[in-house]
């Protein structure tokens, strides 16, 4: 069960980005395709390193509930 949470939260997070992008809202993927219109390289590869890290803390905290789940 828990291994379809984390699926689902990674691709929710995906889509997310995914969104700003296409809309231009504020956020990290609006500000992503702004600075890859921009062709500023260092924000891109920040905002991407921003992506991947938000997206590796929140599976560690599903994987943390899982966990205590587990342990109860």
């Amino acid at each position: 069960m828990f291994t379809g949470f984390r699926l689902s939260l990674g691709i929710a997070w995906l889509v997310i980005v995914a969104v700003e992008m296409l809309t231009g809202s504020p956020g990290v993927g609006g500000f992503l395709w702004q600075e890859y219109n921009s062709l500023i390289y260092e924000h891109i590869i920040l905002c991407i390193l921003t992506i991947g890290i938000v997206g590796f803390i929140l599976d560690r905290m599903m994987n943390l509930v899982e966990q205590r789940l587990k342990a109860s």
